[in-house]
């Protein structure tokens, strides 16, 4: 079992927000995507079947479209007013509104033009309402953040959030719009001091690029190594520039990292960081995909080495905001969030139905009723090596960035 937060610990006044809406759930790049927003409905689905909703101080609160004043704050406009125009292209080209909202229809003429901005790509397609799409999805953590940083909600989730590559003149890795950045531009713009931790397993390399010389946003990043995963970014000697430097932290995890190596690298780094920093609140991108069977990577973490992380995050941060990032085996996410949102508000998941529907929809028969795994160990050399990796990466950390902090 799972050491959960003290229930004492929790403030009377406590009050949490599940952001969602079927409308932004129902979204579909195409149907071979690996990017699947259903996610959300079946991550809200799973919290009420293990009693993780029905709660005085919870509330599903339903996001509404950035503005794209609000979304100008971080991104270049010419970039999303071409976002505007391919999205009218395509109801031009006889995408009905009737048809399933973001399937992309085989046929779609291409502006090459539209190319220079990582737009018509496989990762990137063009679909009917993808501007609408982005608009919402940035609304919702935009919303997310303004509840969480006004202190209207101590805590926040909106798992079709954390489009952490995007930049500002580009998609990229599945992203329009960069919904962090556009975010923490704002929060900073108002005096909030921000940590972003982000543990989905791709570098946030859009988040980092935004605020790089920045030094009134701290952004930390566990993530499989740039070795060997998009986006090639994210090493250990990226640490910022300018006034900026030492508030940009990497970690980058070998392949086959473990729960052990994960924890090992995540408690060294985040809490002596977010001690010394003391943000007035944090965002963290929650991605699954560091799941040992996810398709897309290559780590060996569980939803035990996970959990770990996240309840660390609650502990240490004041206020927090987390998003959903990656996570490309579908209901490994939706157990990896439903736990996370489990220990979001304190609480520990009861199956209403155990014995009575079987947990098959959600993961295999071994595994009905119950959403924790058993925890994976690397053994041998292999884990010899990630250790000596790891042990590397630390001491860079520790000897150019800790000082920087006082630490």
């Amino acid at each position: 079992m799972y050491d959960w937060v003290n229930m004492g610990d929790r403030p009377a006044n406590f009050q949490s927000a599940f952001i969602y809406s079927d409308e932004l759930a129902n979204y579909e790049y195409n149907p071979t995507h690996p990017f699947k927003p259903i996610r959300a409905k079946l991550t809200l689905d799973l919290c009420r079947r293990y009693d993780l909703i029905e709660r005085p101080w919870i509330h599903i609160v339903k996001p509404e479209p950035l503005e794209f004043e609000a979304m100008a704050q971080f991104h270049d406009e010419t970039y999303l007013k071409t976002l505007q125009a391919v999205d009218s292209a395509a109801s031009a080209e006889g995408l009905s509104p009737d048809l399933k909202r973001g399937q992309e229809e085989d046929g779609l003429n291409i502006d090459p033009q539209i190319l220079k901005y990582e737009l018509g790509t496989d990762e990137n397609p063009i679909f009917y309402g993808v501007y609408d799409y982005a608009a919402l999805a940035a609304g919702a953590t935009f919303l997310g953040a303004m509840m969480v940083g006004s202190g209207e909600v101590q805590v926040a989730f909106n798992p079709v959030g954390g489009f952490h590559h995007a930049g500002r003149d580009h998609a990229e890795g599945f992203c329009y719009v960069n919904d962090v950045a556009v975010a923490i531009t704002h929060l900073i713009r108002k005096g909030l001091r921000v940590a972003f931790v982000d543990i989905d397993a791709h570098h946030c390399n859009g988040v980092q690029d935004a605020f790089y010389a920045e030094d009134r946003a701290l952004v930390i990043s566990l993530h499989e190594t740039g070795r060997d995963l998009y986006p090639w970014s994210g090493f250990e000697n990226e640490i910022g520039e300018g006034r900026g430097r030492g508030y940009n932290v990497n970690v980058p995890l070998p392949q086959n990292t473990d729960d052990e190596a994960f924890i090992r690298a995540f408690e060294a780094v985040v809490p002596p960081l977010l001690d010394a920093y003391a943000p007035d609140l944090v965002i963290a991108e929650i991605g699954a995909d560091t799941h040992i069977s996810d398709p897309l990577t290559h780590l060996s973490v569980t939803n035990f080495g996970y959990c770990q992380a996240v309840r660390k995050l609650v502990e240490k941060a004041p206020r927090l905001l987390a998003l959903g990032g990656g996570g490309y085996d579908v209901y490994k996410t939706t157990r990896s969030w439903t736990l996370a949102w489990a220990i979001l508000n304190d609480l520990e998941p009861r199956d209403e139905y155990v014995g009575i529907i079987g947990g098959m929809m959600f993961g295999p028969e071994m595994e009905v009723g119950d959403l924790q795994d058993k925890t994976v160990y690397t053994t041998g050399i292999v884990k010899d090596r990630i250790n000596q990796e790891l042990d590397r990466i630390l001491k860079s950390i520790k000897e150019t960035v800790f000082p920087i902090h006082k630490i």
